[in-house]
């Protein structure tokens, strides 16, 4: 011990003189790596708050303004990929660390990353169409109920599938969360009315559970695909599975959109749109950017973060969007909406306050580590 506490005089001393040691640099890059993690999971967040927000806002003006193309909406929400072509074409700068584990891990073949890609792609093609059929035989308070346990479905399949821990405090931010972007089914806004027959509900309780639950396992087999097919430490992973699935569902939308024959009253609608052609257009192209932005988030956190906690900014999305409605389109700010973003930014700190709990821990491991080999 003698020996140690020595060594500890020491490297106090040498990190008051300003001396470079092995151990300084260690933790000096440890930290500086933090920071990036940390800098990028913001950046990302960012994307997925943005882009959800000004998409879901644009979508309401595409609508007040005389649009009513279901067909058109969809697509402008995929066909935003075209922007990351600069991104995944030129190639980035590297450090060092990139470079020496693109040596020793085994990159997948084209075939295999097509393959994942396509399947992606089929898995959100088909929670799209399982959602859209919910929402065509479900009242909407009833389907916003159903979407909002997309997070706790994501909670069972992150634990099975990526092994995500689930603490007290992270089952209690997906509850929180869950019925915060579910508050709409005590609202008297949603517009429903008539009745509905048992055989509708129970067709769109099944289609809407199943594409609930689709979407949550997207999420982690997205973060499975990272862990065990697209090991590269590069963001540039981030943008080509952001660009070649937006790409396959976009191509797979606009088949749907030719087959069904509504392209022909595109220049009707356009024609008819309140603000004129040119807003249209603005539109949908600002609509496409939104919504890529924020698949590019989305991704980007399932990489540098988990499926779980993607899953966890995109519920507090649903929260805040109230705020953006009241600002930007003069929306009624309601008690509940109020409730509800309180009840996400809730759950959104208890989740971060889990990660601040596990940094804790892994500090502690690290000084714990440190004095063992000090001993010795």
């Amino acid at each position: 011990m003698k020996g140690a506490h020595e060594k500890l005089l020491h490297l106090t001393s040498a990190e008051t003189e300003g001396i470079d040691t092995p151990e300084n640099a260690k933790n000096n890059s440890l930290q500086s790596s933090k920071f990036m993690l940390w800098l990028q999971i913001f950046i990302f967040t960012f994307f997925v708050l943005a882009g959800q927000a000004a998409g879901t806002l644009l979508g309401r003006v595409y609508y007040e303004q005389g649009g009513n193309s279901r067909w058109i909406a969809t697509l402008a929400q995929t066909a935003g990929f075209p922007i990351l072509l600069p991104f995944i074409c030129y190639p980035s700068p590297k450090n060092h660390n990139e470079q020496h584990d693109q040596l020793n891990i085994h990159q997948p073949s084209i075939f295999v990353r097509s393959s994942v890609y396509i399947f992606l792609g089929l898995f959100q093609v088909a929670n799209s169409m399982l959602y859209t059929v919910g929402l065509q035989y479900l009242p909407v308070s009833t389907y916003s109920l159903i979407s909002g346990s997309q997070l706790a479905f994501n909670a069972l399949t992150s634990f099975f599938l990526n092994r995500q821990k689930i603490t007290p405090i992270i089952l209690n931010s997906v509850v929180l969360l869950s019925f915060s972007s579910s508050a709409v089914i005590f609202q008297n806004e949603t517009g429903d009315s008539g009745e509905i027959s048992q055989t509708s509900l129970l067709i769109g309780f099944t289609v809407a559970t199943f594409g609930s639950l689709g979407y949550a396992l997207q999420f982690s087999l997205t973060e499975l695909a990272f862990q065990k097919v697209f090991k590269s430490g590069s963001l540039k992973v981030v943008m080509k599975m952001s660009f070649f699935i937006g790409l396959f569902v976009t191509l797979t939308s606009l088949t749907e959109l030719l087959m069904s024959g509504n392209w022909r009253d595109l220049e009707k609608e356009m024609g008819e749109y309140r603000s004129g052609k040119l807003a249209y257009v603005i539109n949908l192209v600002c609509t496409a950017t939104s919504w890529q932005l924020f698949a590019v988030g989305s991704v980007g956190l399932v990489f540098k973060a988990s499926s779980l906690f993607s899953n966890v900014i995109i519920n507090l999305g649903t929260s805040v969007g109230p705020i953006f409605g009241m600002v930007f389109l003069k929306e009624n700010m309601s008690g509940l909406k109020v409730f509800s973003l309180l009840l996400g930014l809730w759950g959104y700190a208890s989740y971060i306050y889990q990660h601040y709990l596990d940094d804790l821990e892994a500090k502690s491991g690290e000084v714990k580590s440190s004095a063992e080999d000090d001993d010795f």
